[in-house]
């Protein structure tokens, strides 16, 4: 996993260039920025009281909200898709692990503080990094499947996040855990159904 960065850096990095540099013109410190990506909407009584470092317009801090916005929809949206990868330390059992791109759907980026949270799971120390190409994916299920069925031939009685493991030190950190369980599921398991009769 080259290039990875943490969730904190993911605007400047992946994200789109205009409204970060926009949204990072608004405030003083690039901290200030990141907390703007997930602020509430302004409040109507006060809406200056959306800035931290200065006074604003309502007008400003409406349009500071809605470009966090963009950029916080966007993050999500390549996460969703896959096109960004994350791990994380998982708050419940301390271990460092992938973020699947499907628990993206309940678990929200929180840009100033690195962390993600959802309503059935939390981490911290987020690093991000972009998706292998397809044809690098490709490639990386055919080599865990080589490697997997060298494993059934060899024997041995491994549990699966053990091989998961082992796969990952012989084939390198980019095998994740959607890569590995395709892989899995076409050396160990049979398909469903009867068998056909012949």
């Amino acid at each position: 996993m080259t290039n990875q960065v943490s969730l904190s850096e993911v605007p400047g990095r992946f994200l789109d260039e205009g409204n970060w540099n926009s949204l990072r013109k608004s405030a003083s410190q690039e901290l200030i920025a990141l907390t703007y990506i997930n602020a509430p909407y302004p409040s109507e009584e006060d809406p200056s009281d959306f800035f931290w470092d200065r006074t604003g317009t309502a007008t400003e801090a409406v349009h500071c909200y809605r470009i966090g916005r963009s950029l916080l929809d966007e993050c999500r949206l390549l996460l969703n898709a896959g096109r960004l990868m994350a791990t994380g330390v998982d708050k419940k059992t301390g271990e460092r692990k992938a973020i699947s791109a499907s628990e993206w759907v309940n678990v929200w980026p929180m840009f100033a503080t690195n962390t993600a949270v959802g309503p059935n799971s939390a981490y911290f120390a987020i690093e991000i990094f972009e998706a292998p190409p397809e044809t690098t994916r490709e490639k990386l299920i055919s080599d865990c499947i080589a490697w997997l069925k060298g494993q059934r031939a060899a024997d041995t009685h491994l549990k699966r996040t053990a091989l998961y493991a082992d796969a990952r030190r012989t084939l390198g950190n980019t095998l994740t855990h959607s890569i590995f369980d395709a892989a899995y599921r076409s050396v160990f398991e049979r398909r469903r159904g009867r068998p056909k009769k012949n």
